[in-house]
């Protein structure tokens, strides 16, 4: 007896599909720049610890107890001045970043490949099986290049990546 295909729900593919444009948009930007794109990547990482951080330093005020507020505070205050060191010095975030990126890929193509065995005999879950295994692969090439190349390795690999997350979330929306 032949197994039953899962059928992906579709009340999702609205939004499935709008992820899956906007991350060929966005893929296709950073494979066209890629060096703007890993400063911009590494920017943004900074602004985001730094609000996290202030806000934070923030919250502490509200904590209740002494060792409350002193945690946080200094949680607040690591936050922050590691988000100061990414915008202050760039080059030293990229450098950083790329380590991260590279482990974060491999993470994620695991996921992925993990879920595309969850949703076999799906339409389409090879594409999934794929996106993960070029995921780990990218993953792979950045630690691979690492340091020489961060300037520029994170943008183009991470655009490659969000262009074949695109395509298959383009495909599975049409499922």
């Amino acid at each position: 007896m032949a197994k039953q295909a899962k059928k992906i729900p579709t009340e999702g593919a609205g939004w499935m599909l709008a992820l899956g444009i906007m991350m060929l948009f966005f893929g296709f930007a950073f494979i066209i720049f890629p060096v703007a794109g890993t400063f911009a990547l590494e920017i943004l990482f900074g602004l985001i610890l730094l609000i996290a951080g202030l806000s934070q330093i923030a919250f502490a005020f509200t904590a209740r107890g002494w060792g409350g507020f002193l945690i946080t505070l200094l949680a607040g205050l690591l936050y922050g001045g590691v988000g100061l060191m990414f915008l202050f010095y760039p080059i030293g975030g990229i450098i950083t970043l790329t380590v991260l990126l590279g482990a974060f890929l491999l993470v994620a193509g695991i996921l992925k490949i993990v879920l595309s065995f969850q949703l076999k005999p799906a339409p389409a879950w090879g594409w999934l099986l794929f996106n993960g295994l070029l995921t780990i692969l990218i993953g792979l090439l950045i630690l691979a290049a690492w340091p020489s190349d961060s300037t520029w390795v994170i943008g183009l690999l991470f655009g490659i990546d969000m262009m074949f997350g695109g395509l298959s979330f383009l495909v599975l929306s049409r499922m």
